[in-house]
Formats: C-alpha cells, structure tokens, sequence
C-alpha cells in the first residue's frame, strides 16, 4: 500500500482530477462499452507477450472501474494480488463496488495519484492501461511506480501513439474543426497533457530513462477499433470523449449551438467505416511499452 501520500493530489495536476471526477467521468461511463471494449483485444495481447508472475503482486495505475485490475488478479491466482489505484474518486468507487459485487478477493483499490504516492517496494509488476498520459509531472510519477517495483520487477502499459497515428481521434477532430476553433480562453476544465503526450516514442522513452528504468521497448500497435454498434451510438462516442469532444466542450454554448451540425458531418464522413452488420469501425495505433527496475 502508499503511505500518507495516497489521495493527495498534485497541485498541478488538480484541473484533470477534476475534469475525471465530473464531466469525463461521466461520459467515460455512460459510453464504456465502446471505450472499454474496444481495447479488449490489445489489452490482452499484452498479457499474453508480457504476462504477470503467478502468485505475483501486481500495481494496476490509473485502474478506472478496475476491469484490468480484475483481470489481473486472474492471472497472478488466487495466491497473487493487485492493488488498483486511480485519482478520479468515482472509479475508485465503482471499482470497489464491482470487484466485490463480482466476488473478487485477491484485489484493494486506493485513491492516489502516482505523482505524489509513494508505494512500498513490494511489487512484481506494474501495469497501466492509457493511465500514464495524464500527469504534469510524468517523470516524477514514473520514478514513484518503479520506486513500487522489486529489482527486476516490470513495467507494462499501453499508451496512445501521436494523434495523427490514429485516424479514429484524428479525422473526427477535423471534422469538428470545420465549425469549431480552441478559443484561447475557456472556463472547462482539461485532462492535463493529454491522451497523446506519449505518442512521440522519444519522450516516452526519454521519460522512462529519467525515472530509472532500464530495458526499455516500445512496440507500436495497429488495430480495429469498434466505435459502436451503429452510427448513433458512435456519433454519442465520439462526441462524448476524445480530441473533437474536447474542442466543443471547451467552446461552451458555441460548442454545443453547433452539436447538430458537427454530428451530421461526422455522421457522413464515419459511414465510409461501416461494416456489414451497420456497426463502425475506426483504426487506432497504440504503443506497448515494456521496462525494468533495475534496483
């Protein structure tokens, strides 16, 4: 477990707590069977490339409602454990609630943001699913994670490639950009760095090496990602989270005055990604990132 730390926030990384505390969250939930489900298949290519130890105690950052976090606990065995940890108090909660609700015993989840927890060192593996991308100070949160790590103990996590890697984030924001502008003021809040701050491999790895870590790989990671079930349900996707979600959020009225019209032209640009069943399917482009503490 974090010592006292646990629960504290970073001052500079106060604005995305609150953003996945209220609004992301929010939206995060009502739409998780498209954001959650669509990384179900790389999610577990990489336990299956970079498995936990059996019986291992494994550190799940930025958990969310804990699904990786369940899942891990299944493959450490029921002789294993993971602790879950995110900074948004609603996953947290949701995710204590499902893990009992589901009967898992081999798990906790812990309110903390990795840049001012400190863990004690006790871990076999670290794991974070597109967790890592949002801190201000990421070398600081990367040197606390592996601080948490025995010698030898791995890191592994997925992060999002540059946003241009992905057409999915990258066309539906242009879309948006045809009736809408990043105003130079705003009053919503924004989820820090972003889910793209890793995408360039050398400052991901630059950030790593900083933190201490050796053997560092990234391996990029093309794949199918299932939008919903038909237009509606992905038009409610993407305009709910992600880089053109965002720029309407943050134009407020303007923003939402001109939803209607920003939907209809995703709507036709999108059905060039219908399948056959009516379902639509982007491409995203995701890193695995793999590590060592070395002691």
């Amino acid at each position: 477990m974090a010592d006292q730390a646990a629960g504290v926030v970073a001052p500079a990384n106060e604005e995305a707590v609150r953003a996945w505390d209220t609004v992301l969250y929010e939206r995060w939930k009502k739409n998780r069977k498209v954001f959650v489900g669509a990384l179900g298949e790389i999610t577990e290519e990489l336990f299956q490339r970079f498995p936990p130890p059996e019986g291992g105690r494994c550190i799940d950052i930025g958990c969310g409602f804990g699904e990786t976090t369940q899942r891990l606990s299944e493959l450490v065995g029921p002789d294993g454990f993971v602790l879950g940890t995110d900074s948004s108090k609603h996953f947290v909660e949701d995710a204590r609630r499902e893990a009992a609700e589901a009967g898992v015993e081999n798990v906790e989840f812990e309110l903390s943001d990795a840049q001012t927890a400190r863990w004690d060192q006790t871990y076999d593996y670290a794991f974070s699913r597109m967790g890592t991308q949002f801190f201000a100070m990421p070398v600081q949160a990367m040197r606390a994670i592996r601080g948490a790590l025995v010698p030898g103990g791995a890191l592994c996590k997925i992060c999002w490639r540059r946003k241009d890697e992905s057409p999915m984030w990258a066309e539906t924001e242009r879309v948006v950009e045809r009736f809408l502008s990043r105003p130079e003021q705003y009053e919503a809040d924004t989820c820090g760095p972003g889910p793209f701050s890793l995408g360039n491999p050398e400052t991901t790895r630059g950030i790593l090496e900083a933190a201490g870590f050796d053997r560092i790989d990234l391996r990029s990671r093309d794949f199918d990602y299932y939008l919903g079930a038909d237009i509606d349900e992905t038009l409610d996707a993407m305009l709910a989270i992600g880089p053109g979600a965002e720029l309407i959020r943050l134009n407020g009225e303007l923003g939402e005055s001109r939803r209607d019209e920003i939907a209809a032209a995703l709507a036709e640009h999108l059905s060039a990604w219908r399948q056959p069943d009516g379902s639509i399917v982007g491409r995203g482009s995701v890193w695995f990132v793999t590590a060592t503490n070395p002691g």
